[in-house]
């Protein structure tokens, strides 16, 4: 059963986690790079995460709520319960919390620049993690799907890293 309610949820559950992954994973490299000092950085991933979270499980409940309404005023079946426009939203909200959290932990055991390498190792290890059982749950290659997934926030973490340089003159 509760395997199921996963597979219900596994949109909500890729997208929040990779989201809150890979946009603190930006932020905290970022401003590591840029070599501020760590407290800025766990403020500044703290800040992201809690944004994140508010922005997307706003976002999921006024899109699953207006698909609600589209189906419903065209006279179409609703939507089955795990959409449930509170419910999608909280597990948007939660999944967001988790994915953010992987790169700013982080920096809860290493200073600053020092955290940038095991901040992306272990960013890249957990977006591989849900890719291979995203892959795993919709029968497909839990490789290829880890390996995608980890290409996109090595990408994310390029990008901090890079615009963190901008600051570093």
């Amino acid at each position: 059963m509760a395997k199921r309610n996963l597979l219900d949820n596994l949109r909500q559950i890729v997208f929040g986690v990779e989201d809150g992954a890979i946009g603190n994973l930006g932020v905290v490299v970022g401003m590591a790079q840029a070599a501020a000092p760590n407290s800025y950085i766990v403020l500044a991933g703290i800040a992201t995460m809690f944004a994140q979270m508010i922005s997307m499980s706003a976002g999921t409940y006024l899109s699953v709520k207006s698909e609600s309404e589209y189906l419903s005023s065209r006279k179409r079946a609703r939507l089955p319960s795990h959409k449930h426009p509170i419910n999608a939203a909280l597990i948007m909200g939660i999944s967001v919390i988790i994915g953010a959290a992987i790169p700013l932990s982080a920096f809860l055991i290493w200073e600053s620049t020092a955290g940038i390498i095991p901040a992306i190792c272990i960013t890249l290890i957990g977006l591989f993690a849900l890719g291979a059982y995203k892959g795993t749950s919709v029968k497909k290659s839990p490789l290829r799907s880890g390996i995608e997934m980890s290409l996109i926030g090595g990408f994310a973490a390029l990008a901090g890293f890079l615009i963190g340089n901008l600051f570093t003159l």
